[in-house]
């Protein structure tokens, strides 16, 4: 494996885990709210569907962003690659989903 590979996969390694990290934080914060402080299931609606239309978003705009500094020569590269940044999404969603269930258990 190259030099330029391995920054790449590290790059989307580490943005994979700090991406699923915030997601959680958000999705669990947005989930949280007490339904008097919204007041509609309208409102809620639509903040859950821009909240995922946003998360959707910033990840394919990170992926594409470190991947074109170094384009890779076949289509299987980028699926593998896109791999590993799904797999380092779901490690850092599942990361700050423990550590915000524990903290909301010790809160409690």
């Amino acid at each position: 494996m190259d030099n330029k590979t391995r920054n790449r996969i590290i790059k989307l390694c580490i943005t994979g885990i700090i991406l699923g990290f915030s997601s959680e934080l958000a999705l669990t914060i947005l989930y949280s709210w007490q339904i008097d402080f919204i007041k509609s299931s309208y409102i809620y609606f639509a903040l859950s569907i821009v909240l995922m239309i946003s998360i959707g978003l910033l990840i394919i705009y990170l992926f594409l962003r470190i991947i074109m500094v170094y384009p890779l020569g076949s289509s299987f590269h980028y699926l593998i690659h896109f791999a590993v940044y799904d797999v380092s999404i779901l490690i850092g969603g599942s990361l700050g989903k423990v550590i915000l269930t524990e903290i909301i258990n010790n809160l409690k």
